[in-house]
């Protein structure tokens, strides 16, 4: 029997023990120093060394299992959940206390031996001990750091803290943080200031981890976290006695709180002086330290996650000529070399299933990053000389390892696909040009003309919206890709080629998206195609290499006004374009005449579920308008209460999963209906 065997059957045994009624009565009162003594003398055995070292040489499936197991025995401890929600029900102080620090004990104990087995985790492997465990952890550290008590239960926060990080650093898992409230409660821990070092490193460390994540990201702005990390660099990180001394502590949080802002703030709102300052004397030593290590980290971070904070930077072309001059990391020549050696390693198949996936991680970052390069003519040359990297990247990238390993990994969503950035990269460096391209006349009216939609898919709620108006024209053909995961350049190019007229949804996520880069530049510099650029924000600022493509084009904007009467200006502007006869939108003013498709058709304008049409099954006008009056005479919540269940269960029928309806999703129907009834009083 190995040690861990001996290890999860005495865990059962205590956890039983301190689980009975007679436990406190028994232990607490006549041997709790005796079995405090036994039961920390055998785990710190545990904690040595040599044995976390044949823990980690067990194989990965026995691993899980055991992490699991334990996981499942403390979970479903109710004294330690007791203790961890300070809920122990004992009206001796004394005993009181010698059952809170068993139960301590135990946590302790436990923590480090899962943390030892260093488990690669899955979402969906985790969530279920969201309830049980995540959120009484987090509130267990919330209790003790709000009301300065973390001293009493140092060494447990300390283990907690570094659980919580080791199992935030699995990019998947982030959603049971973000259910667990657990940025919010993070960014409350970092406005303290009379935590040590250690503490917010590991707290810092788990915001990194959240902001890994798209979903985490917009939680964490929601929560200022911008302005709580400025506040914590400028009164703690600077001020600090701990960091004033040790330098090293200080250079390591900055590390990280710099790339913290990276990942949460748009690369074009970044302080350029401070994050040239960061390229130059944090990233890019960083970056050099990590490739020269044998395990490829710089510390604690994988050269993945360097190169992801790189790639982000890329995105601005200011930040990409500040890295190409720095002496730690040569552009674009370390790119490429760091590049070969990891299709060296990916082709002869690491058995290291959780190595392999950060190498192919790594290997689309640094394309992407290649495919930013490749937009600048001073980085063509090097490219080129490197052809054949490029070749044996197309190579990987038809490879059965990708399909392997993407299912099992997190891709943000400003990461491209492998493809994707090929075909970028290719097409900058070789750009192709359409054969026998015949040049439409403008002064020909033509009964059908077409159209394709060019936009970032983060805007694709607003791509939608357009396309419900716009679609409704039979003298408009529309292209538009709303399968963000098959995009295939030639099919895009080709269908460039066909079209007479191009809309650019511009904002500043079209902006930053290379895709979008590639289009544009491919219609107003190679086909000089005539195009409008659709602002969604009025209040957009045209900057750096799109205002120098679209200074001169026809624009047209879409604020707060009304959304249809834009619309009809849009199509006004496509009129002149294409020189083709079309009616205006109709905007109908009496509602009670709307038949069931004109119904269908609000839903689509205003951007709501397509299933609470199919939910309601409105058959005109008329019933809308009666819902309305109904509905606005009392709380929204309790429209929503009501029919949430019913919802669910009907679409999940249907569609064999789970259809959720969010509270988000139902107050934008309603504020839709506060709208029309605001706009159409006559017919109400």
């Amino acid at each position: 029997m190995d040690v861990i065997n001996l290890y999860e059957i005495i865990l059962k045994n205590y956890l039983d023990l301190i689980d009975t009624n007679q436990f406190i009565d028994i232990i607490a009162h006549r041997y709790a120093n005796k079995n405090n003594i036994v039961f920390s003398s055998f785990f710190e055995s545990l904690a040595q060394e040599d044995t976390l070292d044949a823990v980690r040489k067990i194989s990965f499936k026995a691993r899980q299992q055991k992490y699991y197991r334990i996981l499942d025995q403390i979970s479903s401890s109710k004294r330690i959940n007791s203790f961890l929600k300070n809920e122990l029900s004992i009206s001796s102080n004394n005993i009181l206390r010698i059952v809170a620090n068993f139960c301590g004990l135990i946590l302790i104990m436990v923590l480090r031996i899962l943390n030892g087995l260093n488990m690669k985790l899955l979402d969906i492997e985790l969530r279920k001990y969201q309830n049980t465990l995540f959120i009484p952890f987090i509130t267990f550290i919330d209790k003790h750091i709000v009301y300065n008590q973390s001293s009493q239960n140092n060494i447990l926060i300390k283990e907690i803290l570094e659980f919580l990080n080791r199992t935030s650093d699995q990019t998947l898992t982030i959603p049971i943080f973000i259910n667990a409230n657990c940025s919010q409660a993070c960014l409350r821990w970092l406005s303290f200031s009379y935590l040590n070092a250690y503490e917010y490193a590991n707290i810092l460390r788990i915001i990194y981890n959240i902001a890994r994540h798209d979903e985490g990201v917009v939680i964490l702005n929601k929560c200022q976290c911008h302005k709580i990390l400025i506040q914590f660099n400028t009164e703690i990180l600077t001020r600090k006695i701990d960091f004033i001394i040790d330098k090293k502590w200080y250079e390591d949080l900055q590390l990280i709180y710099f790339m913290i802002l990276i990942l949460i703030v748009d690369s074009n709102e970044l302080i350029t002086e401070s994050t040239n300052w960061f390229i130059a004397y944090r990233l890019s030593p960083a970056i050099f330290d990590g490739i020269l290590s044998r395990t490829y980290r710089h510390q604690k971070f994988h050269i993945s996650e360097l190169m992801i904070i790189l790639m982000r930077l890329c995105t601005n072309d200011n930040f990409i000529h500040c890295i190409s001059h720095k002496q730690y990391f040569t552009f674009p020549h370390d790119v490429l070399n760091v590049l070969n050696f990891l299709l060296h390693c990916v082709a002869i198949e690491r058995f290291d299933f959780s190595v392999l996936s950060l190498d192919v991680l790594t290997v689309m970052a640094l394309a992407n990053i290649l495919w930013s390069m490749s937009f600048h003519d001073r980085y063509k040359n090097t490219l080129i000389e490197n052809i054949q990297i490029i070749n044996r990247l197309i190579e990987f990238e038809t490879s059965d390892i990708i399909e392997k390993i993407l299912p099992n990994i997190y891709i943000p969503r400003h990461m491209s696909s492998l493809k994707r950035s090929i075909d970028g990269i290719w097409q900058n460096l070789h750009p192709s040009l359409p054969a026998n391209q015949e040049i439409n006349s403008l002064t020909k009216i033509k009964s059908i003309c077409s159209l394709m939609i060019s936009y970032s898919h983060i805007d694709i709620d607003f791509c939608r919206q357009l396309y419900n108006v716009l679609s409704i024209f039979p003298e408009l053909s529309i292209s538009v890709d709303f399968n963000n995961s098959k995009y295939l350049w030639k099919e895009i190019s080709q269908t460039i080629e066909q079209t007479d007229l191009v809309l650019f949804i511009i904002s500043n996520n079209f902006f930053n998206s290379k895709s979008c880069r590639q289009e544009l530049i491919y219609v107003t510099s190679t086909l000089k195609k005539p195009f409008i650029s659709v602002f969604i924000n009025g209040n957009y600022q045209v900057t750096g290499w799109l205002k120098s493509q679209i200074s001169e084009s026809k624009y047209i904007h879409f604020e707060e006004k009304d959304f249809l009467d834009t619309c009809n200006e849009l199509l006004s502007l496509i009129k002149q374009s294409l020189s083709i006869n079309m009616s205006l939108v109709k905007n109908t003013s009496d509602i009670k005449q709307w038949n069931e498709k004109e119904v269908k058709q609000w839903f689509n304008n205003n951007n709501l579920m397509s299933e609470l049409h199919d939910f309601y099954q409105f058959q005109n006008g008329n019933e809308l308008l009666l819902y309305t009056q109904a509905i606005l005479t009392f709380s929204w919540t309790k429209e929503y209460d009501r029919i949430k269940i019913r919802f669910e269960e009907k679409f999940k029928q249907q569609q064999q999963q789970q259809q959720y309806l969010s509270p988000h999703e139902f107050l934008k129907f309603i504020n839709a209906l506060k709208h029309l009834k605001n706009k159409n009083l006559s017919s109400i």
